[in-house]
């Protein structure tokens, strides 16, 4: 963990082009504030004659933070990311770029700034890969939508599975449906390389290694998984990872009424993962697939489905912690 305490406590406001920063002392006194274009010699003219060891900086987390924190690195200041909805509550009455700027700096003067975590160097490596070959898999679903919809439009049933037969069918049919196809070839051929590459990663990868031992995960899901929560130790408990998947809703009660709530600060890409291997797990394992059935039969198919997915993460977060396989149970 990064110390926070400096002699000099800076807020940026980042947007794609020019930064609002804000540099507060030790007292809370502004010593400077102003616009920063986003290149390296502009912050070095905003915050060059203050020595960079006395410096720490925080910026919002959102799309841009990772260029950003790399480009500050580079120039050798400690950042942290800060919760933007969080920081927008406080700032909300007033929201102005210098406004979340000087907010940013003051309550990292004063710790009470929430942070987000930062992963690492490697777990960047593993989350992009992973995420790069779920949306290329995306693309594709969506082109096959597409192809059906073609085909229901002139009155014609799709004919039979995604296979080569059936692609060099369907470019036969006409030349609208043949582009699609050929789309669909190209990431094919794509989707290949990047899950070669992801499977020749796993192999090297002890914590992969041990998530492939819970039934429903693959390498593939394997990697997104450990992409997406990076160091496990940040979670104290299963409840947390739970929560942080979004699969722990709060609840809104009034007067004898109540329903669940579901936070929208939730990592949706371990939430899609998990759910999608937890219907797998449910056929793989008669632990798993007894959970299913009994919340199946009280309260549906879509809660059992989370269900399982809770009771996944818990199950991570245990062999993560003491790096211990799967254990099978028959009961």
């Amino acid at each position: 963990m990064t110390n926070l305490v400096r002699k000099y406590n800076v807020g940026l406001d980042i947007h794609e082009e020019v930064f609002y920063g804000t540099v507060l002392n030790e007292q809370g006194e502004v010593i400077t504030e102003g616009n920063v274009k986003y290149s390296k010699e502009s912050i070095q003219n905003f915050l060059g004659s203050f020595p960079s060891t006395d410096v720490i900086i925080a910026i919002e987390a959102s799309s841009l933070a990772r260029g950003v924190c790399k480009l500050l690195g580079e120039l050798g200041y400690d950042v942290v990311l800060a919760d933007p909805v969080k920081v927008h509550y406080i700032a909300k009455e007033k929201k102005t770029d210098k406004v979340d700027s000087r907010t940013l700096a003051d309550l990292l003067r004063t710790g009470y700034i929430k942070l987000v975590y930062m992963p690492t160097d490697d777990i960047i490596k593993l989350r992009d890969i992973s995420r790069h070959r779920a949306q290329l898999v995306r693309m594709r679903a969506l082109n096959k939508v597409r192809i059906k919809s073609y085909l229901s439009r002139e009155g014609t049933k799709f004919p039979g599975n995604w296979n080569k037969a059936t692609l060099a069918k369907l470019k036969e049919m006409n030349l609208m449906i043949a582009n699609f196809v050929n789309i669909i070839e190209l990431l094919n051929e794509q989707i290949y390389h990047v899950e070669n590459k992801i499977k020749k990663i796993s192999k090297f990868n002890s914590k992969i290694q041990l998530l492939t031992t819970i039934p429903g995960i693959a390498d593939v899901s394997a990697m997104l998984i450990l992409g997406e929560i990076g160091d496990i130790k940040r979670f104290n408990s299963p409840k947390s990872l739970v929560k942080y998947a979004g699969l722990c809703p709060g609840v809104s009660q009034t007067g004898k009424k109540s329903h669940d709530v579901t936070s929208m600060a939730n990592n949706k890409w371990l939430k899609w993962i998990i759910t999608e291997c937890g219907g797998r797990a449910a056929m793989l394992n008669k632990r798993y697939l007894k959970h299913y059935v009994r919340v199946k039969n009280r309260k549906g198919y879509g809660v059992a489905r989370r269900s399982v997915a809770r009771k996944m993460l818990t199950d991570i977060w245990y062999i993560l912690t003491k790096e211990e396989p799967f254990k099978k149970s028959e009961s």
